[in-house]
């Protein structure tokens, strides 16, 4: 193995310093990436979030997107295609749609960080 190996990078260890408890399953970003949680991750608590794997999670319904399109996580913690929020501030990587999405649906397949 290489000398510089840290880790497989499948999970991160996170501190949940918001000020809401995680629940599992959750959309979490951390700076411009996402992770989801593995478990339940009450504030101030540490816990791990599954950074690789193929997740449903809640989507801007207007929304229609291709499988492979790049997509990110809003603010609310909702899929979207669009990078940036209407004030310019940039989303956290999602990763990739799994499989393909329509306007009026609630939910998308996001692959992470692909």
């Amino acid at each position: 193995m290489a000398k510089n190996y840290y880790q497989d990078g499948n999970t991160m260890d996170w501190k949940n310093g918001t000020s809401k408890a995680v629940v599992t399953g959750q959309a979490v970003s951390v700076g411009a990436v996402t992770g989801i949680a593995q478990h339940d991750i009450p504030v101030d608590a540490d816990g791990e979030l599954m950074m690789t794997g193929v997740f449903v999670l809640p989507k801007v319904a207007a929304e229609t997107w291709q499988r492979g399109a790049r997509l990110w996580l809003t603010a609310d913690g909702e899929l979207t295609a669009k990078d940036k929020d209407g004030s310019n501030v940039a989303h956290a990587v999602a990763g990739t749609a799994w499989i393909t999405t329509n306007a009026g649906e609630a939910e998308g397949r996001v692959r992470l960080g692909f």
